[in-house]
């Protein structure tokens, strides 16, 4: 079946299957069923990307300083980790399988393991000592939680961890509840003032864990066939991810067995198709937001047989303690004291001998039943049209996500999943939660039922962009303000687009338009003086393109006007509120709800002054400033995941030349760039996926290619593709 393509020579291994690459070294998989495809797919992920396998895994459960190097970021990842207890319970999750995907996962990990047993040790393995372990079906669930939770729900600790430094740091609390509104409306702040923090990550151990695929942001839609030129459903999605770390987080395939196919974007480790399509069905993933993590406050002392205790009502109750033993290579091991209790996990250790207020995580995918996500994955893959895959879809416990399909027949559908606390007590959970008052406590899970879902809506097309998903009926699932700029502009071109074609599907995951700079543009150019500045921002399209200068000019205008409207002493400070608008502390949760205050004329934090005037300042400031193209603001290179910032890295040539990155955070193509302390972050496209239901094939391309290796021509064959905007074809006819 695979004659036309470049045979992968295979020893004779337990499964019997073929595989081969395309020109653009897309790997093929044929095989007799489903489990031999899988087989292949765990083969190759092995083949192509085993020190993503094994890393992650290491980093997950908390052995990074033993398997791999006892660095002091490592040291603390591992202690994050261990304290959250991603790598607990795993048998008794794998044991809650249903029998169907206890024998895929098998299959799948016989692969994996064949492989290694062929490959041997890879560069970054032998540099390292790190000495692989087989894989098995826990090691597959610990993945698929590392994905939900260092990659998505650490997100929402951040900007609570953030929310409570702002109460701490002295804002006024009536300025804080108006840009938190309403989150913040029945919050006892003073009592947030008295809880004694822990100390935060420190930016390497941050820039290790947000270096795990973590879906900061995606945009998909489906077409239905009424709006479309071919008369059949079309589907387009594009995760948004860290990009410039090589090799791509996803790695894609097409596997081929009976009559049927699934081909797109794998995530090795998992047999899992984050966005891919069969012949009957195509679907794509964002990340919904939900929160699903609560900071609690306990009221602690010490005491009780394990050393503290924590108070209900009146009632003192002893902690439950974990010792994990964390060993480090080349070093002697240390001891870590965990204390939790039916609440969460105390977060770090209480101050010696001193009793007071502290912080403890509560997270849902810590729950029995959460390794069942896997399932939905699976089936999704089986799936006859979009009614059935919206029913499996909406019991995937872990992460949120907002699932886009369209199938063959010509149906499209939305369908939000995810364990979303009930919370007790009225709370929203933006803000941390008194835990001695048991009313406040979670009291299960909101029914997936009810989580949003759309099918065959009217208008004739599905969109969704990360935007604030809240029905008026449920509680608020979404806690931290996010903006919708990307859902509109997508909206908004899918709205004049009554016969759409891919090729207009591809040109709008390349758009870069911001509507942003639209919105708070007929809020700034009233109050600027006439002159050059105005002139050029009056005409400008609101393109983020690498050559446009007043992309620029806008940004400078922006950050000034955030300066002088939220960093004075009695709001959040000037320097905090820089830290908040530079690439190193960016803070999308509280910049999305400046941009909603800066729209309206009345504000507690102009603080008697008159917007007007503070405009005018910050245009002021930004008079004079260079001009130079968005490209030399908004760029970042490439780096090796594994060597990139170790001096063989560099010897090696493993860091590119600079590239130019489109687009911002606001824009259909988020292009976003941070800077932490030791290296670049990206946030952009981590694939582009756009298919039409009536053929056989998808138009694909993303920021690497199929090798981990720097020394393979698959290392990042697509690159030059993802930065001019051209798709290369996938087939399931390769006869």
């Amino acid at each position: 079946m695979l004659s036309s393509m470049k045979k992968i020579p295979l020893p004779k291994t337990r499964r019997r299957f073929e595989a081969a690459r395309d020109e653009n070294g897309v790997v093929h998989v044929s095989a007799t069923t489903w489990l031999d495809a899988l087989f292949g797919l765990g083969y190759l992920h092995a083949t192509d990307r085993p020190t993503q396998l094994l890393f992650s895994r290491s980093v997950a459960s908390g052995r990074a300083a033993e398997e791999i190097s006892s660095t002091p970021e490592l040291l603390e990842t591992d202690r994050f980790f261990r304290r959250i207890g991603l790598a607990l319970d795993l048998e008794h999750e794998v044991r809650l399988l249903d029998d169907h995907i206890f024998t895929q996962l098998t299959a799948y990990c016989e692969g994996v393991n064949e492989a290694f047993k062929e490959s041997g040790r890879s560069l970054p393995m032998w540099a390292t000592g790190f000495v692989p372990q087989p894989w098995n079906q826990q090691s597959v669930l610990l993945i698929g939680k590392l994905l939900s939770f260092g990659g998505l729900a650490v997100s929402q600790m951040q900007n609570e961890r953030l929310l409570i430094e702002l109460i701490h740091s002295g804002v006024d609390d009536d300025a804080l509840r108006e840009l938190f509104a309403p989150r913040l409306d029945d919050v006892d702040l003073e009592t947030i003032r008295e809880v004694k923090t822990s100390n935060q990550l420190s930016d390497e151990a941050l820039e290790l864990i947000t270096d795990l695929p973590r879906l900061a942001g995606s945009n998909a839609w489906a077409v239905s066939p009424q709006r479309s030129e071919s008369g059949c459903a079309l589907l387009a999605s594009d995760p948004h991810l860290e990009i410039n770390r090589l090799p791509a987080i996803w790695y894609e395939a097409v596997l081929h067995w009976d009559d049927r196919y699934v081909m797109g974007a794998s995530l090795p480790g998992c047999p899992l198709f984050a966005v891919a399509r069969t012949p009957a069905l195509a679907w794509g993933v964002t990340y919904m937001k939900g929160d699903t993590i609560d900071y609690f406050i306990e009221d602690c002392r010490p005491g009780g047989e394990t050393g503290w205790q924590y108070r209900r009502n009146t009632t003192w109750h002893d902690f439950e303690l974990r010792e994990e033993i964390i060993e480090r290579k080349g070093s002697e091991p240390e001891t870590l004291s965990v204390y939790h209790n039916p609440v969460g996990t105390l977060d770090g250790l209480p101050d010696e001998g001193e009793k007071g207020l502290y912080l403890s995580l509560a997270w849902s995918g810590q729950h029995e039943g959460n390794g069942t996500a896997i399932s939905a994955w699976l089936d999704v893959i089986t799936s006859r049209n979009t009614r059935d895959a919206m029913r499996v879809a909406r019991e995937c416990a872990q992460p949120t996500l907002c699932w886009v399909f369209a199938d063959k027949e010509g149906h499209i559908g939305l369908q939000s999943c995810g364990r979303i606390p009930k919370r007790g007590g009225g709370q929203i959970g933006l803000a941390p939660i008194p835990a001695w008052d048991e009313a406040n406590h979670w009291q299960g899970w909101i029914a997936s039922e009810r989580l949003p879902s759309i099918y065959d809506p009217p208008e004739g097309f599905v969109a969704t962009a990360n935007e604030e998903m809240n029905p008026p009926d449920l509680p608020m699932l979404v806690t931290q303000p996010l903006n919708d700029y990307r859902k509109r502009r997508i909206t908004e071109r899918l709205q004049e687009l009554p016969q759409a074609t891919l090729e207009d599907m591809q040109n709008l995951q390349y758009d870069v338009i911001s509507v942003q700079a639209r919105d708070l543009l007929d809020v700034f150019l009233p109050h600027l003086p006439d002159g050059e500045l105005k002139d050029r921002l009056a005409n400008w399209d609101f393109s983020h393109d690498p050559d446009s200068r007043e992309a620029v000019l806008f940004h400078k205008l922006y950050r000034n006007v955030i300066y002088e409207s939220f960093g004075h002493e009695q709001g959040i400070g000037w320097r905090r509120i820089v830290y908040i608008c530079t690439r190193a502390g960016y803070s999308m949760m509280v910049l999305a709800a400046a941009d909603r205050l800066l729209q309206q004329d009345e504000s507690v934090w102009w603080h008697g002054r008159d917007k007007g005037e503070l405009i005018r300042r910050a245009a002021e400031r930004t008079e004079g400033v260079v001009d130079e193209p968005w490209s030399s603001v908004n760029n970042f290179h490439f780096t090796d995941r594994f060597f990139g910032n170790h001096q063989v890295g560099r010897i090696l040539g493993f860091k590119s030349r600079q590239y130019p990155m489109p687009g911002n955070h606001a824009t259909p193509f988020q292009g976003h760039v941070l800077q932490t302390a030791t290296r670049e972050s990206t946030f952009a496209p981590s694939y582009h996926f756009v298919t039409d239901l009536g053929t056989d094939e998808a138009w694909t391309n993303l920021p690497g290619g199929p090798s981990e290796s720097r020394f393979s021509k698959y290392y990042k064959n697509d690159v030059a593709r993802w930065f001019s905007g051209e798709y290369k074809r996938l087939t399931s006819n390769v006869s």
